[in-house]
């Protein structure tokens, strides 16, 4: 009689019931393969370690009795720069082999963004988009955003990179079409992430900058995007902002 755990299948990739436990924040909009627009990572995933088997050290985020007033913009949309489509060129970049070894910068595989991210996701066509221009989507994210920030502060880890579903408004998270991730750096507290990301919001050439917290505890990660037809202006109130249980709001706020 086995004594494997039972698995199940999310975004096209087989994990444990355990690690589905872990992922259970993100997935619980949508069924089992949820792409929140709050990116709500229970203590598991949203830890400083990003450990799955330790808490990690955080300062816990001040006691909030007024929410911060949401502005009427869904978080993730893209305004006026139209993500690239399933039937455009992929621009500047190497065809995908189909290998998830496929290098798309000097640090930054294929398998970063998609199967080996905390929340895994297989590389595919998916809606509109087809897999070879989201993997072009992938290598502009990886060089013009995951280098520089990992050249800055050292290796990182993706929690979430590419999608293969999503609950936007729009129905198109950056997730879906490779243009976005989600990061965090071993050992550091909510303090180092707060004194850093004002270094990511002057130096990235970022097309959306979102300091993200869980919507259970809190802590704290980085959302960052690139979009390779032409980055939003840096006035618009979406470029910069700041999600903290479930609000959204423009600018950097500091909750904890």
């Amino acid at each position: 009689m086995s004594c494997a755990a039972p698995t199940i299948v999310v975004g096209g990739v087989t994990m444990s019931t355990s690690d589905f436990e872990n992922a259970k924040e993100l997935l619980k909009v949508s069924g089992d393969q949820g792409d929140p627009v709050q990116d709500g990572y229970d203590e598991n995933i949203a830890n400083g370690n990003n450990n799955r088997n330790t808490t990690g050290v955080q300062i816990p985020p001040s006691v909030q009795t007024t929410p911060p007033t949401p502005i009427p913009l869904p978080a993730e949309q893209t305004d006026d720069k139209k993500p690239p489509g399933g039937d455009g060129t992929p621009v500047s970049c190497t065809i995908w082999n189909g290998d998830y070894d496929f290098q798309l910068s000097p640090n930054f595989k294929v398998r970063d963004f998609t199967v080996n991210a905390l929340f895994p996701n297989q590389l595919i066509d998916y809606l509109t988009y087809t897999k070879e221009v989201r993997c072009c989507n992938l290598q502009n994210l990886a060089m013009n955003v995951a280098e520089p920030l990992r050249a800055k502060f050292g290796p990182f880890s993706i929690n979430s990179g590419l999608r293969n579903a999503s609950s936007t408004p729009s129905g198109v998270s950056q997730h879906i079409t490779g243009q976005a991730m989600d990061v965090q750096f071993a050992g550091w507290n909510y303090a180092k992430y707060w004194d850093n990301a004002a270094w990511v919001k002057d130096n990235i050439q970022y097309d959306q900058f979102i300091y993200e917290h869980s919507s259970s505890t809190g802590l704290a990660w980085y959302h960052l995007s690139f979009n390779q037809t032409g980055n939003r202006v840096a006035s618009l109130p979406t470029k910069v902002m700041t999600m903290y249980r479930n609000h959204y709001d423009p600018g950097l706020k500091r909750y904890g």
